[in-house]
Order: structure tokens, then C-alpha cells, then sequence
């Protein structure tokens, strides 16, 4: 334990683990936007829309 503790590895853990949390957040964003329609980012895309005869 000792020797595993003075290699740095906890403290390499604890820098890495943070980065490698917010790169995995920003990707599943990024997909997840690119699989949105065009008529999602207006949030009242419908309200002015004629019915359909």
C-alpha cells in the first residue's frame, strides 16, 4: 500500500478520474444533440402551425 502510495497512483486517480468524467459528459452531449430534430430547438415550434386539412 505504502508502495503504491508513494508511486503517485491515488493522487493520479483523483486528477484523472474528474477530466475523464467531464470528456464522457461532453461526448454523450454532443451525441445526444446530433440525434435532435431541427423542430427541437424551437420549444414552440407547434403554436403557429395551420391544421392539416
Amino acid at each position: 500500500m505504502i508502495t503504491l502510495h508513494m508511486g503517485g497512483i491515488p493522487e493520479t486517480a483523483m486528477v484523472l478520474g474528474p477530466v475523464f468524467l467531464i470528456i464522457a459528459f461532453i461526448r454523450i452531449a454532443r451525441r445526444n444533440e446530433a440525434n435532435v430534430s431541427d423542430d427541437e430547438d424551437d420549444w414552440d415550434a407547434d403554436l403557429g402551425d395551420l391544421p392539416n386539412k
